[in-house]
Formats: C-alpha cells, structure tokens, sequence
C-alpha cells in the first residue's frame, strides 16, 4: 500500500510541474490542422486540483501515455497542413484565460481603433459553402446543398471577401430608385382647376427626356404630347386615356419618357390648358395627364383581406414624406420599398416581339397571324402575352385573346377556357380586366386533370369559332375613327398556355399546339433539370408539319414581394373581383366585344346583396356536375350539393340538350326531386355550347309548390335567357366571400344575423378527430438529396 500511494503523489507532482512549464511558456499560434484541441487552464495554487483514488491498478510507466493516443499523435503529426473546416476551427473567446494579465506599457503599446478597424478591414472571412458556384448577395440566401446538380464539388472551399462594416449597425442595400422625376409643383407638376367638385381631378406632368415616373394606385393616363413609354409598350399623343391599375400585390409600371421626334418649338400648342402651364410645357419633352380613376376597386381589398389597403403604401411607409400629387389614391413612388417592386421588361421581350411583328409584315398574308406563348411556372407567361397583346393592339385595331391556363386566367376567373377580343390596350393585373367572353367554356377545376378530353375539345371548339367568325370578320366601318391608320381586316391571335410541362401536362401542351397551329411561339428557357425531366416524362408525338417561328426567351425575375401572394390568393381576388364588378347592363354595339366592368360594387358582401330568384322548373332545363367524386351524388342529395356553390351558366343549342325529366321515387323518406338532374351525365358538347358567365347559389328552396333557388350573378340581363344549364364543379367562393367585411373587424354579426346561426361557417377552434390544423414538415429531404 505505501508503494502505490508513493507512486501516486509522484505523478500528481509531476503533472503540477507540467502544468506550470507550459503556463510560463510563449503562447503559440500554431493550431492543430484536422482536429482542435482544447487547452487546460492551469490550477490556482490555493486551491490545488485533489484527484479521486482511481481502482485501476497504476502502470508501472506513469509518465507514459496509452499506445492509442500516441498513434493519433503520430497519424494527426503525419497529415499535411490543411486548413480546418470552420465548424471544427478554434474558438477564440473558449481558448482564451479567465485572467487578463496586462503591464505598464499598455496605454502606449494598444493600437487605436481606427488602426483596429481597418484590420478587420483587411481580414477575409473564409465560409464554407457546399456546391455553391455563384455570388453571395445580401437578398438572395445561398442555395442549400440539396438544391445543387450532382457533379458539383462540395468540398473546395469558397472564400468571400466581405470587409466588416465600420459601425455597428447592420449594412443594407439601397433602396432602388423608381422615378428619376423630381416633381416640384408650379414647374414641371399643376393641379387643374375644376369647375364642379363631382368631376375627378387632373394632374399635368411635363416630363423630360428619360425621365421615370412610377405611381401606385389607379388613374388614367392621357398622352397631349410626345410619346411615352407604360409596361413595354410605347404611347403616343392620343386623346385616348388609358386607364392603369398599379397595386402593390402586382410590378409597378413605371412610365418612361422618350425623345422628341421634333424639337420643341416645332410641336404645336396644347389645347385646353391654362396659358401658365402651356408657356411651361413649351420647353418639355412630354405632357401627360393624370386623372382619378373612381371606380371601387380599392375596396377589394376589404373584401379579401390578404390584399387590405393593396392600392395605399403600406402602414410602414404611411409615414414617409412623399410629394403629393393632388389626386386621391394616387401616389407618387421615389425609390423602392420592401413591398412594392418595379415590373421589369428584359431586353429579350422587346427584341421577340419586334423579331416577330417584322416578320409577319416581310411574309405579307401567307400565314395568319397567331402567336403562343408557353413556357414552365413563374416564368413569366401571362406578363409578356399581356405585352405582346398591348404591341399588337398599336398595330391591329382588335386583337383576339386565347385563355388556355384555367388556374390563372387574364379575363376571366379560374376554370374557364374563354375567347376575348380586345380594343384597347390593358395596364393592370388580371384581376383588374374582367370581362364576358366573347366565347367560352367551362372544365370546372384549376386544372385540367380531371377532365383532360373535354378541356383539349374547348380549346378545339374555340379555335373553330376564331377561324370562321373572327379571324376574318368584317368589322363596322361607320364605328370605326377614320383617324386611326390601324389594320382592321384581320384580327390576330394571342394564346396563353398553361404551366404544367410535366407528364400530362406536357402532353395537353403538345396537343394545343396541334390544334391551334401557331406561326410564332415564344418559349421560355428551361433548366438542364426540367429539360431532362420533360424529355423523360412525355410521350413524343408526330412531328407539327405547319411552318412556325420558335423564339426563345429569359424568365422574368421575381421581385421579393411576389411572394407574399400565392396562387391561390391571386384565383381567390380574382374570383371575389368577377362577383363584385357591374358589367355594361345594355349589349355593345360590336358583336365582337368583350365587355369590361365600368365599376366594382363593394357597398355590400355578397351575402348581403340581393339574388336572383329563379323558377326552377321554368328557367332551367338541367343540372350537370362534373368533377372528381361527383358522379356519386344521388339525386335526392343533390340540393345540399348545389347550395352556397359556384356555377357555370351554359347556354345549349336548341335540341343538342338530352333533357331527362326528374324522378318520382321517395329516397329515405325524403320528397321527390324538383330538379331536372341525371346522375353522371357529361358536360354538354364545346361545339353547341357556350359559357357566358358564371353564378352563386346562395339558398335552395326543395317546396313541391315552387322549388327555386336564389343566384347571385353579374353577367347581364340580356345573357341571362339562353342560360338554361348550370354546371356545377370543383371550384369553390373563398371563405372571404361568405364573411360580412362590414363587422368583420368588431366581432359581430354576418348581414344580420348571428355568428352561430350563419350557415357553412364555424367559429373558434376545431373539434374531433381531424379538426386541428394541420402540421407539414418541409424538413426532410430525398434519398437523393442527402
């Protein structure tokens, strides 16, 4: 026993005396290249470190180590000097003493901060990033791992020469700048005077040479002289006003002044202005005219409150010091804010749509004139058709447009394929253009899945109707302006096609361009992935025999607040904005026109205004519903079905309709069935049938005496008659639309009634199984990805 406890205060001794030789040692910067080590502080002699007796019995060598550590010393001694990853470097503040040991001299040796900071200048802060192969950017996070190609190399390390601010707060990128127009009132911006207080305000602008304006909100745009240019799309003087609708959930036009075609003092004087502002715009480049634009747009954004105060800057911006353009609702924009971003034209666009306007007038009338525009999601499709729609109409005096994407259509809400002509250009996002459709047809879901026959024979029947009653109509000449050189013997086709360039997709997009036969498509590029992918999940078919132009073009990049909205928000503002807009309530007097709304109704919800009521067995002659799960539905249930649902209103030719009268028989004990429904039946033939519009079902009566329902539609009288058919599918109103936005924000009742009595809607929290929110976790990767 004295041997070994002998033994063990030697050692105890020796590592003391190990310990303070190291201590009194210089420090060393060298460290460890693979694996880093951690350093002991040394023990204070008042309190000397007491060790446990250990049971193991004590090496006869207790100054020797165990032969596995010494093999790792020798095999970490023997690799080369590589640099360690900056998860396994160091830590500075770790490594470092409890105690600051400091002199005399110190006030004198110490670098002054300014010589501390341009060292933290010089520093390059080294990073680690696994198959990155771009640049970093303080907007645009580095891509992870799992989103890189496979023969990327994911261990070189990348070094980013990033300098350390020089103050504390963090660095940001500058805001963009959105108008270079320094506006300054009484010089280049005058208020017009009105005469009565009812009409709208005007606002002139005397623009210089490459001058940028941009605007938020809606307002018309009338050109006096010069030319300008709005969305890609050049104006020139016109007493046209071009109505614009510039909210924050869309780009933001921005309208760019060009160079005279004539000096100055050669234009003539403008008529219908003061002498001061006409002595002022003498010596400018452009004169436009802002006006208001009334309309009740604006309170969409009540309606369907993800969009509230979309056409005002937001709450976080209120504040800021802008100049005042005189007008309501309208607002000048000096640079770029979190929430609103410019829309960008790429050069590509505007040299595609030139290459192929230019080539239709060197071809002359050997080809007619039809353009498709195709490419894969968020590229940028329904931006540059509506470009190409607005470069034609400069040229053609009415151009048709062909919606082939029914989860994101231009003229009409979702779940349509419709046929549009168009007389003057548009300046607004989808929702803000409703329209009755020259022709349409309704498929009755987002996408064309469920359906894929009937939505190829749409397209087919549309096509037909463009060929034989539009593409060459002769149009009235005695409503035509003798002043406007536009070609008005054809009429050309624009036609959108859908995102899905997968599997199915690509097929259905293979077929529409069968169909439609194009002499021009502009296509988007797509990455090696989706190429690959494309190639590998369609079926090739025939090769197109009809000659056409291939133009190929770059995505347009997304800004930041694109994603604030979905989809499906965009379907759901869209949908709300068809059911408020009034429409003209007289026809128009061109049999090819699409009527666009004058005004939006947002006085009342729609669960608050007043419906139709329809007569049943007088005003309807069949019940369709098409859709996946439908064909289940039983006669005798089919009113819970119909009610509170969106409905297609289809009008059939005479004698194409197989009407089957209803049936007699009791179902668990329920009243025979008033209406005139066939289980499974098929949606009515494209070529004898047309969609004008659709409806809301907002109560079904199931009396004996007089079944009816109550509809909530804005298509026009003059529509309503030949509508004899309601075609019920997927499409549902969003939940936005049931709500009272009157008393939404104070708790209380829905149009008058209860919030327990509301039918269709339930408040507070979900109970049973299933009733809780549902969790997705998007934090696990494929098999190929890890």
């Amino acid at each position: 026993m004295l041997s070994a406890v002998a033994a063990r205060k030697a050692r105890l001794a020796q590592s003391q005396t190990q310990a303070a030789a190291e201590t009194e040692a210089p420090p060393t910067a060298s460290v460890s290249p693979r694996r880093a080590t951690k350093r002991l502080a040394p023990p204070k002699p008042s309190a000397p470190i007491q060790k446990l007796p250990s049971k193991r019995k004590p090496s006869a060598f207790a100054g020797n180590t165990p032969k596995r550590k010494k093999t790792q010393a020798q095999r970490t001694a023997a690799l080369p000097s590589l640099r360690a990853r900056y998860y396994a470097e160091d830590d500075a503040f770790r490594a470092q003493n409890d105690d600051i040991a400091g002199d005399d001299n110190d006030s004198q040796d110490s670098a002054p901060p300014s010589s501390a900071v341009s060292d933290a200048d010089d520093a390059v802060s080294t990073m680690h990033v696994p198959g990155a192969d771009r640049a970093w950017t303080p907007s645009a996070p580095l891509a992870d791992s799992s989103d890189e190609e496979d023969g990327d190399d994911g261990d070189e390390p990348i070094v980013l020469e990033q300098s350390l601010p020089t103050s504390g707060k963090p660095t940001l990128d500058a805001p963009r700048v959105l108008s270079t127009f320094q506006p300054v009132r009484d010089k280049n911006v005058f208020y017009l005077p009105n005469t009565d207080d009812s009409l709208p305000k005007r606002t002139v602008l005397l623009l210089d040479r490459l001058d940028t304006v941009t605007i938020l909100g809606s307002y018309t745009l009338t050109i006096l002289r010069g030319s300008v240019v709005l969305a890609g799309v050049t104006l020139t003087t016109s007493t046209t006003a071009h109505p614009v609708f510039a909210p924050r959930s869309s780009p933001l036009p921005t309208i760019h002044c060009l160079p005279p075609k004539a000096p100055a003092s050669g234009f003539p004087s403008l008529p219908n202005l003061p002498e001061n502002i006409a002595d002022a715009a003498s010596y400018a480049d452009a004169v436009v005219i802002l006006q208001e634009l009334q309309t009740g747009i604006e309170g969409l954004g009540r309606v369907c409150r993800p969009f509230n105060g979309f056409f005002t800057p937001s709450r976080w911006h209120q504040s800021q010091v802008r100049f005042d353009m005189g007008l309501d609702n309208v607002y000048f924009m000096p640079a770029q804010t979190l929430d609103t971003y410019p829309l960008i034209v790429p050069k590509t666009w505007t040299a595609v749509t030139e290459a192929a306007l230019s080539c239709k007038d060197d071809d002359g009338a050997s080809q007619e004139p039809v353009y498709l525009v195709k490419g894969p999601k968020n590229a940028g499709k329904s931006t540059f058709a509506r470009l190409l729609l607005n470069k034609l109409l400069s040229r053609y005096r009415h151009v048709a447009y062909l919606e082939c994407d029914i989860g994101q259509s231009e003229f009409t809400p979702g779940g349509m394929v419709s046929l549009n002509v168009v007389e003057q250009p548009i300046f607004g996002p989808p929702f803000s253009h409703p329209s009755i459709p020259l022709a349409a047809h309704f498929v009755g879901a987002t996408s064309p899945r469920t359906s894929p026959s009937h939505y190829l024979d749409s397209i087919q029947a549309l096509m037909q109707h463009y060929a034989l009653d539009v593409q060459n109509a002769t149009l009235d000449e005695d409503n035509v302006d003798n002043k406007d050189t536009r070609i008005n013997s054809i009429i050309p086709l624009v036609i959108n096609t859908m995102g899905w360039t997968k599997g199915l997709g690509a097929n259905l997009a293979q077929k529409v361009e069968e169909i439609v036969e194009p002499s021009d498509i502009f296509a988007f590029k797509l990455s090696a992935a989706e190429e690959g992918l494309l190639h590998a999940t369609s079926t090739p078919g025939p090769p197109i025999l009809h000659p056409c132009r291939i133009h190929t073009m770059e995505a347009i990049p997304l800004g930041d607040a694109s994603s604030r909205y979905t989809a499906a928000d965009h379907r759901n503002l869209c949908l709300l904005s068809y059911f408020h807009a009034v429409f003209p309530q007289k026809a128009a007097l061109s049999p090819y026109a699409s009527p666009t709304p004058l005004t939006w109704n947002i006085a009342l919800p729609l669960c608050a205004q007043q419906p139709y009521e329809v007569d049943w067995p007088v005003a309807i002659d069949k019940l369709i519903l098409t859709g996946a799960g439908f064909e289940d539905v039983i006669p005798a249930e089919v009113h819970r079905a119909l009610n509170c649902a969106v409905v297609a209103l289809v009008s059939c030719d005479p004698g194409t309709l197989n009407i089957q009268a209803p049936l007699d028989e009791e179902t668990n004990g329920s009243a025979r069935t008033p209406f005139h429904y066939e289980q499974g039946a098929f949606l009515p033939l494209p070529s004898a049938s047309r969609c004008v519009g659709l409806g809301l079902v907002r109560a079904v009566s199931c009396s004996s005496s007089k079944p009816s329902i109550q509809l909530l539609t804005p298509v026009p009288p003059y529509l309503l008659s030949s509508a004899r058919v309601l075609v019920m599918g997927e499409m549902q109103l969003p939940v936005w639309g049931m709500l009272d936005f009157r008393t939404l924000d104070d708790g209380g009742d829905v149009a008058g009634y209860e919030r327990s009595r509301v039918p269709f809607l339930r408040w507070g929290k979900g109970e049973g199984a299933g009733g809780e929110r549902r969790r997705v976790r998007r934090n696990l990767m494929r098999k190929g990805q890890m």
